[in-house]
């Protein structure tokens, strides 16, 4: 599996960017600031995604957060389990693992991230 993470950047002028993951402190005049960095630009912590793996119908890559519509017509959410140390497909209360699911038949319709924003 390819590692690979994608982040909002934090200046909002570039959208989503793409790349490695990086936890590092930003030095101010006043204090040490925390900051999280993907593909080298700041970006937003909650936005953070790692890439499934996978692509969808239209073959554009699947990460953590994206919504699905499955081949059922039903919107998932992919979710990261520390429990199961894995990406999966939820709907409601119901989980399931990517192997359960076709991906040629699945589309990307948005992101959790920018749907709450």
């Amino acid at each position: 599996m390819e590692y690979k993470f994608r982040g909002w950047d934090a200046t909002g002028q570039k959208g989503w960017v793409y790349g490695d993951l990086v936890h590092n402190i930003k030095i101010t005049k006043e204090r040490d600031l925390p900051r999280v960095m993907v593909g080298g630009y700041e970006v937003v912590p909650e936005s953070v995604g790692l890439y499934s793996g996978h692509h969808d119908r239209n073959g554009r890559e699947i990460y953590q957060r994206d919504i699905i519509r499955s081949s059922w017509d039903l919107e998932n959410v992919v979710v990261w389990d520390d429990g199961a140390s894995g990406l999966y497909l939820r709907h409601e209360d119901f989980y399931s693992t990517f192997m359960d699911v076709e991906f040629e038949e699945m589309e990307i319709i948005g992101n959790a991230y920018e749907r709450g924003r």
